[in-house]
């Protein structure tokens, strides 16, 4: 069930423009921080991680789209 709806998510056609506003939050977010407060091991972990998550929904995002319709093993 939640596969189903994580599937419905990921082919809606504002999805894309979703997640490059959040990207584009995520990535400007820190540089308009002081990064002497976090320090830059802080930073760049942080830019780490959100990079490695916008990567992987534009993984699954791809693979979804990709997909055929009764292509879906999961859909039974």
């Amino acid at each position: 069930m939640l596969i189903k709806k994580w599937r419905s998510i990921l082919r809606q056609p504002e999805f894309p423009f979703l997640l490059f506003f959040c990207s584009l939050f995520l990535f400007v977010a820190p540089s308009q921080r002081n990064t002497d407060k976090a320090g830059v091991g802080a930073t760049f972990l942080y830019l780490f991680l959100a990079w490695g998550g916008i990567s992987l929904l534009l993984l699954l995002m791809s693979r979804e789209l990709s997909a055929e319709p009764g292509e879906n093993k999961d859909e039974a």
